[in-house]
């Protein structure tokens, strides 16, 4: 029983000289490791002109024929958004390139229930929507800071602390303030 006892004991000591030694990765370096991949990601995909003043990437792939959308409208659309790495987190994609069940999006909408929605929760796609037309179709690069920010959500939506999100946002119809009620 004692060599038992011992045994554990050494086990546990060197787990924990293990713990103490592996290097762990700082929050300023998470951030700047961040920044480096977006700039390889915009230089690659040559998208360096589409950096907008509120920090988010914005293109659009259609421009829209209707409205442009502006705070309060309530735009049905569908959405794909994914990690740089591509792996997708949202999406109304049913995997085979048809979308189902448009999603109702409130632009900067402050609505405890709506707030509940993780999409709903990304300030940068706020800030993407209203560059946008109703009708149009654009691609976005959310920076963390405009999305999740430093959250490690990675055990409850799988996104990792300073994830940069790309977005692809189709936004079929917008309907006005006055036209919801």
């Amino acid at each position: 029983m004692k060599r038992y006892l011992y045994a554990l004991g050494f086990a546990v000591m060197l787990s924990g000289i293990y713990t103490s030694c592996k290097k762990t990765t700082s929050l300023d370096t998470m951030a700047q490791d961040e920044l480096i991949a977006i700039d390889a990601y915009v230089k690659a995909n040559n998208l360096t002109d589409t950096k907008d003043v509120s920090g988010i990437y914005f293109k659009d792939i259609e421009k829209g024929t209707g409205d442009t959308i502006k705070s309060g409208y309530k735009v049905m659309m569908d959405y794909k958004i994914t990690m740089l790495d591509g792996y997708v987190i949202f999406t109304n994609d049913d995997g085979y390139g048809h979308y189902y069940n448009q999603f109702a999006f409130y632009v900067d909408v402050n609505d405890a229930t709506l707030n509940q929605q993780y999409v709903q929760q990304i300030a940068g796609l706020h800030l993407g929507m209203k560059k946008m037309q109703v009708g149009g179709k654009a691609f976005m690069i959310i920076p963390s800071e405009l999305a999740f920010k430093a959250v490690d959500n990675s055990g409850t939506i799988g996104i990792p602390r300073f994830t940069t999100l790309l977005v692809t946002v189709y936004a079929k119809k917008g309907y006005s303030p006055e036209q919801q009620q």
